[in-house]
């Protein structure tokens, strides 16, 4: 009973605090459940508005359905600015120099003071809230009682009903209850100084995996004249799936492997926001011929772990992160940074890969677009407190030569349209950062064959050469595939290799001397609709016009995604094994794709270059962009040409209509490539030819 009395006079208090009351009021209140502040300095402080992250953007146009249990428990991550932070970016930017730092150097460098961490620790405490600092003293984890929450950062813990994106690709949106508070924190002036960013006062789940199973007609399977299987093993293969094998051979990784070099004396690091089964991917190896033991993969469970293994929650993700990185680097070990599926998770697993330094490169494959995390409709607006929060962990990671690779996203120039469900240009974060290599995807050279939806022919498509991934190749198939019409073919298959230029960030240096200072592009797709969502005028729907004409844009300025691109078409894709797939898809190995493969293949294939030169890599960007500007398609060949092929690569038999045909673009769906240019929004740089990168970074 006395704890309902609190909870229900916390309001007004909280509002006085919020409008301008000085410390001293929120000691008085503090006094109610806790001891008063000691710290003098403290006590004479104005309150002072830190960011919150996603928190306030999540909930701001919601409305509350009940106040938070005083007694819900929460992890509650603030996020420090780091100390000489231009001199930090302009060095990793410019490609380190010089020997990488340890944890503790990097703290000493750009890390807080023991004595300021010490000051928001005691104050935390003050409140009964338990915290402690990472090594790199640029994070402090607390944990405690949202009542605790609400006295000490002056803030009021609201439960909300919000619409939630699926974990998955193939999921739906449910609506779920979270907590969260409209207001930002309020800290005393001389500890908010130093805070970048809160995260935690929302559990809400924003982040997507950014791995696509295949399409084919309804209720029927592509059609197979084949069924292959790997010499060794038990998992069979349809003819244009494919194992890990073939990212090896095809990106020129067998030199170095050849030469020894299978990534021995590395270890693997993969972020992820959904728990694994660690005998899933053992399974996966030892029917692949790839050496494995119990204790090659380590699970690392960040601010409480993932929760149970789960296909809704995206544990396939992990699992083919897993199998594909291991894969390629047969000889290294795998360490899983599972965290939950929030803001403060996501960074905080970043941070906890670079403050322990145990992993030489690092991947992820979630995200959410950067318009679900805008605070205004304004473009090229100064980045939150919260994707600025993702730079420090990165930058860290390349000052200790850890090498980062992040998955581009799967709904080509359109992000939006998967998480907010609305058609604006946007690039996906955390792959916006300057400081990753953001990884994106592309379709292989081949022949697909489709099942008629009513069985009575088949339809064909022959892609003659490797190309930026986009799905308007299957968009004249519309009646094979089950659609109505072209359009409702091309307004429903929003798919592509992930990329565009970031509204948040400035584009950095490596990028400036390539001279990006204009792009092609064909609009098949023209946004419609604006509707006020979350406080953004957007638009909700898509004009469709099949033969667009080739256009030309200036370049924002801002940094552009991605960087450079492997195969992540899931109709050329890669097999899956997961037991859980079987009562989903009928088997357990099943065909899939997305740019969720892009990133961990790099991560393996960087692990096995540094076996090679003897030494991490570190932050590629630098020096595959130097390489491209020093000689232009030969590490990294660029998929400039606007058009690959046109109407005559569609046959059918049967009864089946033949597509009309259309010629597809080296684009994902609005940016395409220019006939010359080293750079694709696209694709980035193109795609690698690994021996040849790993000959650049050993000069």
């Amino acid at each position: 009973m006395k704890t309902m009395k609190l909870r229900a006079s916390r309001r007004k208090l909280t509002t006085k605090i919020g409008t301008g009351f000085a410390l001293g009021s929120m000691v008085a209140l503090a006094a109610t459940s806790a001891a008063p502040l000691a710290n003098t300095a403290l006590s004479s402080s104005s309150l002072q508005s830190v960011p919150q992250g996603i928190g306030g953007a999540v909930v701001a146009n919601a409305t509350p359905v009940s106040q938070t249990s005083s007694a819900q428990l929460m992890t509650v991550s603030f996020i420090l600015k780091a100390n000489n932070l231009t001199m930090l970016e302009n060095q990793v930017s410019a490609g380190w120099k010089g020997p990488y730092l340890k944890v503790p150097q990097f703290a000493q460098m750009y890390g807080q003071s023991v004595a300021y961490i010490d000051m928001l620790k005691h104050y935390l405490g003050t409140y009964g809230i338990h915290s402690h600092a990472y090594p790199d003293k640029l994070v402090v984890v607390a944990e405690g009682t949202a009542l605790q929450f609400d006295h000490a950062l002056s803030v009021l813990l609201d439960n909300f009903n919000l619409k939630t994106p699926s974990a998955t690709l193939t999921g739906r949106p449910t609506t779920k209850t979270y907590y969260g508070t409209k207001t930002n924190p309020m800290l005393p002036s001389n500890l908010a100084a130093n805070i970048l960013a809160v995260l935690g006062l929302t559990n809400y789940q924003p982040f997507v995996s950014q791995a696509l199973p295949a399409v084919s007609a309804p209720g029927v399977a592509p059609a197979q004249s084949q069924q292959n299987s790997t010499p060794g093993s038990s998992i069979t293969l349809s003819p244009n799936e494919h194992l890990p094998s073939f990212f090896v051979n095809h990106y020129n990784l067998t030199p170095l492997q050849q030469n020894g070099a299978l990534g021995q004396g590395q270890t693997i690091g993969i972020v992820t926001l959904a728990s694994l089964d660690p005998t899933v991917p053992e399974t996966f190896w030892k029917a692949t011929g790839i050496p494995y033991s119990p204790s090659r993969i380590q699970l690392e469970n960040v601010n409480g772990g993932a929760g149970p293994v789960s296909l809704n929650a995206g544990s396939d993700e992990t699992t083919l992160d897993v199998e594909q990185s291991g894969s390629i680097a047969p000889s290294a070990k795998v360490r899983v940074y599972q965290a939950p599926n929030t803001d403060y998770g996501f960074v905080d697993a970043f941070f906890k890969a670079a403050s322990q330094n145990a992993v030489g490169s690092i991947s992820a494959s979630w995200g959410e677009s950067e318009t679900a995390i805008q605070a205004t409709v304004n473009a090229y607006q100064e980045s939150s407190g919260y994707a600025a929060a993702f730079n420090e962990a990165y930058l860290e990671s390349a000052a200790q030569g850890q090498s980062t690779f992040v998955s581009s996203g799967d709904s080509a120039a359109y992000t939006a349209s998967r998480d907010l469900g609305t058609t604006n240009l946007s690039v996906d974060n955390p792959a916006d950062s300057p400081f990753v290599t953001a990884a994106g995807g592309t379709t292989l050279a081949s022949t697909q064959t489709y099942t008629t939806s009513n069985g009575s022919g088949t339809e064909t498509v022959t892609i003659p050469q490797e190309m930026a991934w986009n799905w308007g190749y299957l968009w004249p198939m519309y009646q094979t595939l089950g659609f109505s019409s072209e359009t409702s073919a091309a307004t429903s298959l929003v798919v592509g290799s992930g990329g565009g230029y970031s509204s948040f960030f400035a584009m950095p240096s490596y990028q400036k001397q390539l001279n990006l200072s204009t792009y092609n592009d064909y609009q098949y797709l023209t946004p419609t609709n604006y509707q006020t969502i979350d406080g953004l005028n957007l638009p909700t729907s898509f004009q469709f016009n099949s033969n667009p004409s080739l256009a030309q844009g200036m370049s924002p300025g801002m940094r552009a995604v991605p960087d450079l691109s492997v195969n992540a078409d899931p109709q050329t894709g890669y097999a899956v094994y997961d037991p859980q797939f079987q009562p989903v898809y009928g088997s357990s190995v099943v065909e899939f794709g997305g740019t969720s493969f892009s990133a961990p293949q790099l991560n393996g294939a960087s692990a096995v270059i540094a076996s090679f030169l003897g030494h991490r890599v570190g932050f590629w960007n630098p020096a595959i962009y130097q390489m491209a500007a020093k000689s232009p398609g030969t590490a990294l060949t660029p998929l400039s040409s606007d058009t690959v092929y046109g109407p005559s690569q569609y046959s059918s038999t049967g009864t089946s209509v033949v597509a009309p045909g259309a010629n597809f673009t080296n684009g994902n769906l609005f940016y395409s490539g220019a006939p010359g240019s080293i750079f694709n929004p696209a694709t980035g740089l193109g795609i690698p030819n690994l021996a040849l990168v790993a000959k650049g970074f050993a000069s």
